[in-house]
């Protein structure tokens, strides 16, 4: 017969042990499930936050080596973001799907032209002179727009007739102004002050 002891020398688990042990592990797992998710979000948010910014900063190039701004209608592209007016300085297309935009990712990988970017273009802008004179660190180049069912979204809007913020992110979304910097908005923010906010570009 073999003792405790000699059980233990062996390395041997009962039953009860095993399942105290995964009892321990899901336990542990429970608790860091929201944790980890909490930091996946926070990240997905900031890399969201650093993708209008660099394209609002890619605009605002093109437009001093053009002396316009871009097209609304095509800013982003016709077919891809490669044949789109901002193709020569975007080195990374995947800068125009936000992270949390599934459905945007899923329709370029399947290289579908329906939607082409997270991201809305205020049209306001629509072949303006670079010159135009307004306080840029108030004008809204470009907003993250709400994706409606299907997936459809506007893709370039125009002032005060924008479309609703998305809530993607943790009930908010971003902004960029013509001066570069990007601005978080929740919904109830957006709203509430959605006039203030497109008022140099209605």
């Amino acid at each position: 017969m073999i003792n405790r002891n000699q059980r233990f020398l062996r390395g041997g688990f009962t039953l009860v042990e095993l399942l105290v042990v995964m009892t321990i592990l899901g336990i542990l797992a429970a608790l860091m499930f929201p944790a980890l998710t909490s930091g996946k979000r926070a990240v997905e948010k900031a890399t969201c936050a650093n993708n209008i910014h660099q394209i609002s900063v890619f605009i605002v190039q093109y437009a001093r080596d053009k002396d316009l701004y871009p097209e609304g209608a095509r800013w982003a592209g016709t077919s891809s973001v490669e044949d789109g007016p901002l193709g020569r300085y975007v080195k990374e297309p995947k800068i125009y799907a936000c992270p949390t935009d599934t459905q945007l990712k899923d329709a370029l990988k399947r290289r579908s032209t329906q939607r082409l970017t997270s991201y809305a273009y205020n049209s306001w802008f629509d072949r303006k002179p670079s010159s135009v004179s307004v306080d840029m660190s108030r004008a809204v180049l470009l907003m993250e727009p709400n994706v409606g069912s299907g997936g459809t979204m506007q893709q370039s809007f125009q002032g005060a007739g924008a479309p609703r913020l998305t809530d993607r992110h943790n009930g908010g979304g971003h902004i960029a102004y013509g001066d570069g910097h990007a601005e978080f908005f929740t919904q109830q923010r957006f709203q509430k002050n959605k006039s203030i906010i497109f008022e140099i570009t209605r």
